[in-house]
């Protein structure tokens, strides 16, 4: 395979950017050349030194860029290949890792390929009330075999490569023994009825000890393990419970306490704080997108399990000012067929990215989470990572305009209806609607941005279920209203290309509302972006 890889998942501004060509061309040279959205900004002319090519590109400065790597022999072109360069700023984009025995790093540097930046190690620990386990190998709660060695070790191996590594906990389950040596700690669901969760672990309450028993496990794995940070799971029940009191505990108001006592508590052990949480079913969202996180993470469940719901999930999270990450695990890979799979994954990410968020989807080594435990992925065939790498680092080229906060979504005022701001050729939809093209419209100032998903001959409009591929669409007019004159018209598409922003014509008339700029797109297969810079 001929590949272009970034060495690590995040580069610091000011660090030279590493990253690696493979090469199975017959070719000698390799003409690079680095983008910032439409921009180049460096370019050299290097020897290969097959089968693989360092690449040291000088430091950039903080945002996302595109690498392009022409392969040339005697002078002569052969091949493109590209990849993309994450540099900086905030936006967690976020994997995993659950194998925990003696192996090499090729894991690790399978999450840099695809610009991890934070590793979720899932299930690593002992007991869920005894992080740190007493002896170096044991199994897990769920019979998982690992490794204390191991873990440290793939931490080193993260922290090298860019990447914080988060514990995975839950914020209130513990082992049936825990349990019994402190029944005063756990939540009820009547009169000596302990709550459970799949007859393993047993609901602990959060305002009780437990807390602080939990927040002294934090440290211990900060300490003995080397860990950055933990990601704080919940299930996403139970909303109400009893304490041993009888007493009802409202976890919508408790859990947004308990991550900032947590941050707290980290902070006062001269450990500074790195925390993921998850809300189940983007619940409590509104109540914990303040409290001081990493990110702010949903988990996603039916019944939002349509287009429409990603986008609304994210609107939620918005208050909090941070950067999203919507775990949205895409069962077609384990329920349907190869190209299906595919195709609905790469729907999925788009949407999620024209959003202004990030999915949690990927790990261990060219290996996808399908349902809700992490250890029974599915593992990508080749065809499959090849693409599914090409929209991640498409969304890393372009993260100046897709996660840019101030490019504020105006799809459910600005267009249909009479809605004059934007209108478009084919029927389209501003929700995901099947049989439709999905646009998604966001600006700021003089900018405008147009996200394309082509859903031509789509059935259904349900995120986690296999797909077509799509009727490709050709000449395709969207029509956009300006007070100013336009100055640059761009497209881009994961799909053809490498991703490189190809110049677009239009043609502006005047009417009684402003200018109205016609832009032409000669061919959409599947996702893709419009951007337009007036005056």
């Amino acid at each position: 395979m001929t590949e272009l890889v970034t060495c690590k998942g995040r580069t610091l501004p000011g660090e030279p950017v590493g990253m690696l060509l493979r090469c199975e061309e017959a070719a000698d040279t390799a003409e690079i050349t680095v983008t910032l959205l439409a921009e180049p900004v460096w370019s050299v002319t290097l020897p290969l030194t097959p089968p693989e090519t360092a690449i040291s590109l000088p430091p950039l400065a903080q945002g996302g860029y595109g690498v392009t790597a022409r392969l040339m022999r005697g002078g002569e072109p052969v091949a493109t290949v590209t990849g993309a360069a994450n540099v900086g700023g905030d936006m967690v984009r976020y994997g995993f890792l659950c194998d925990f025995l003696p192996h090499d790093d090729s894991d690790v540097d399978c999450l840099a390929k695809y610009h991890i930046d934070h590793v979720q190690y899932y299930d690593w620990s002992y007991r869920h009330d005894t992080l740190v386990a007493p002896t170096e190998e044991f199994t897990d709660m769920m019979g998982k075999r690992n490794s204390l060695p191991v873990i440290r070790h793939k931490i080193a191996a993260c922290r090298a490569r860019g990447m914080k590594s988060m514990a995975y906990t839950a914020v209130y389950a513990a082992c049936r023994a825990f349990w019994q040596q402190h029944p005063q700690w756990g939540l009820y669901a009547g009169t000596d009825k302990p709550m459970t969760f799949i007859d393993t672990f047993y609901y602990m309450d959060i305002e009780s000890p437990w807390r602080q028993h939990l927040f002294a496990q934090y440290v211990e794995a900060v300490q003995k393990v080397g860990f950055d940070g933990f990601h704080m799971d919940t299930y996403g029940e139970p909303k109400h419970a009893l304490n041993i009191a009888g007493e009802t505990r409202a976890l919508e108001d408790a859990l947004p306490a308990m991550i900032r006592d947590a941050d707290a508590a980290l902070r006062k052990a001269d450990i500074p704080p790195h925390l993921i949480f998850n809300n189940v079913g983007a619940w409590p969202v509104a109540a914990t997108c303040t409290a001081p996180q990493d990110a702010v993470y949903m988990e996603l469940w039916p019944p939002m399990d349509r287009y429409r719901h990603l986008k609304q999930a994210v609107m939620q999270a918005l208050p909090g000012g941070k950067p999203v990450v919507l775990a949205a695990y895409p069962a077609p890979f384990r329920t349907d067929t190869p190209q299906r799979a595919l195709t609905s994954e790469l729907f999925l990410s788009f949407a999620i990215a024209l959003a202004g968020a990030t999915q949690l989807f990927i790990g261990e080594e060219e290996a996808v989470v399908t349902q809700g435990y992490y250890a029974d992925y599915a593992r990508l065939t080749p065809w499959q990572a090849e693409r599914i790498k090409a929209y991640q680092d498409f969304t890393v080229r372009y993260q100046d305009l897709l996660f840019d906060r101030d490019l504020m979504d105006v799809s459910m005022t600005h267009a249909q209806w009479d809605n004059r701001e934007y209108g478009c050729n084919v029927p389209y939809s501003l929700e995901g609607e099947p049989g439709k093209l999905w646009l998604t419209l966001r600006e700021r100032g003089n900018r405008k941005l147009i996200g394309l998903i082509n859903l031509c001959g789509v059935q259904d409009d349900c995120w986690n279920t296999g797909k077509e591929t799509p009727t490709p669409l050709a000449e395709v007019v969207l029509q956009v209203l300006v007070l100013r004159p336009v100055q640059k018209v761009w497209f881009a598409t994961p799909d053809a290309a490498g991703g490189e922003a190809i110049a677009l014509e239009w043609n502006t008339t005047q009417t009684d509302y402003g200018l109205n700029v016609e832009i032409r797109v000669p061919e959409l297969t599947q996702c893709g972006l419009v951007w337009l810079e007036c005056e």
